[in-house]
């Protein structure tokens, strides 16, 4: 069964679909990883949440780690910021 409206009008046109970039690889995310790094009182805690098993305390951390990151480089994605993230486990 189909329900018509009288006021609605239907769009003849799909809705358009916004062009979405690929995610940068490990390699374009290193030089910003480098950046992140240096902050090290977010590094301490970002490696102090690492392996405590306490899932909210690490989400938090990420999003710390995404927010900073994201002041460097505003193009930054939500995915490419856990990403980034990924790559911080390397740097001591």
């Amino acid at each position: 069964m189909k329900l018509f409206s009288p006021k609605a009008e239907a769009s003849p046109l799909p809705a358009s679909i916004t062009a979405r970039e690929p995610m940068r690889s490990n390699a374009e995310l290193e030089p910003l990883a480098k950046q992140v790094a240096e902050n090290v009182s977010l590094m301490k805690k970002f490696h102090a949440t690492v392996g405590a098993d306490d899932e909210a305390r690490m989400r938090s951390v990420i999003d710390e780690i995404r927010k900073y990151a994201a002041g460097i480089d505003p193009t930054l994605t939500y995915a490419e910021g856990a990403k980034l993230a990924l790559l911080l486990r390397d740097y001591r």
